[in-house]
């Protein structure tokens, strides 16, 4: 299932409006699309997880948990 364009448009938006990298928005909208096509494995999201904060500008390097 695509995602619908205003979906990928505001997210795109709100990449820039926060001043991040293009790459932002682009691994957002692959991870959003990956849950909508039904791939919610575990290892899959961590690895979404951790290709976007490495894109993500500003992101801490340590976990906060």
């Amino acid at each position: 299932m695509a995602l619908d364009p205003a979906l990928e448009a505001a997210i795109r938006e709100a990449a820039e409006e926060e001043g991040q990298p293009a790459t932002v928005a682009a691994r957002l909208i692959a991870w959003a699309e990956a849950l909508a096509e039904g791939d919610d494995a575990v290892e899959r999201q961590e690895s979404f997880y951790a290709r976007l904060m490495s894109a993500v500008s500003g992101a801490e390097t340590a976990d906060e948990d």
